[in-house]
């Protein structure tokens, strides 16, 4: 008994029943360098934004970016999420540097003059202690036949009350000491001639004050240079 022999067309048929063979196609499995370069690049950028190179460094974190974002286009790489993070840091680093330098502009000069009035405040504080030290030594000559106190304690109670002495001998600056003045030794009674240039009361300030207040003997109080001063 003969079977017929299959035609062209069963063949066809057949060829179109049976599915192709195809290989299964798993997730990717390797990282975009690229966008883990961009990730780190746009953090350490953000971390620097307040010096000048992290602007670069975070622009050169958005061409990282873009590169690998492109990449995975072409071929199956994971880190796409990492390379939008990247991008978004990255950017946002380079719009917010001119913010921060816009910021820096204009709080210099402001902190500038605060410094400015602080130092001028403190300096008028001294001035003003060392007047009314100069004041009460005054009265304790006047009492005692212009003969000046030996020391500060001669003026704790009748001429000045111990608190007040205690506040104006305490030094207005940061670091200073609690006898912040002391009492120079000169011949009583002074001249009126040289009393502009005979001083009487020092002051004692910390090696980072440029200038002292002092006292002459006709009252008037003036800044000298202090011989401690360490320019910083």
């Amino acid at each position: 008994m003969r079977f017929p022999l299959p035609c062209s067309r069963d063949k066809e048929f057949s060829q179109t029943m049976m599915p192709p063979h195809q290989l299964p196609a798993g997730p990717p499995v390797e990282w975009s360098k690229k966008a883990i370069a961009c990730i780190i690049l746009a953090c350490i950028g953000f971390a620097t934004l307040w010096l000048v190179f992290g602007l670069f460094i975070a622009a050169i974190a958005a061409v990282c970016g873009h590169l690998a974002r492109h990449e995975m286009t072409v071929h199956p790489f994971r880190g796409r999420r990492l390379a939008s993070l990247g991008l978004g840091l990255s950017y946002g680093s380079m719009l917010l540097f001119p913010i921060l330098v816009l910021i820096v502009a204009i709080s210099f000069p402001a902190f500038n003059k605060w410094r400015s009035d602080q130092d001028a405040g403190l300096k008028a504080s001294s001035r003003a202690s060392a007047s009314r030290l100069f004041v009460a030594c005054e009265a304790y000559a006047r009492a005692n036949r212009d003969h000046y106190p030996k020391d500060w304690k001669a003026l704790s109670g009748r001429f000045l009350p111990a608190g007040d002495l205690a506040e104006l001998l305490h030094s207005p600056y940061p670091g200073g000491g609690n006898e912040a003045f002391e009492l120079v030794l000169h011949d009583r009674p002074v001249l009126e001639a040289i009393s502009d240039s005979v001083i009487v009361i020092q002051e004692i300030a910390p090696s980072q004050v440029p200038e002292i207040a002092v006292v002459y003997a006709n009252g008037s109080v003036a800044t000298l240079h202090n011989p401690a001063y360490e320019k910083p």
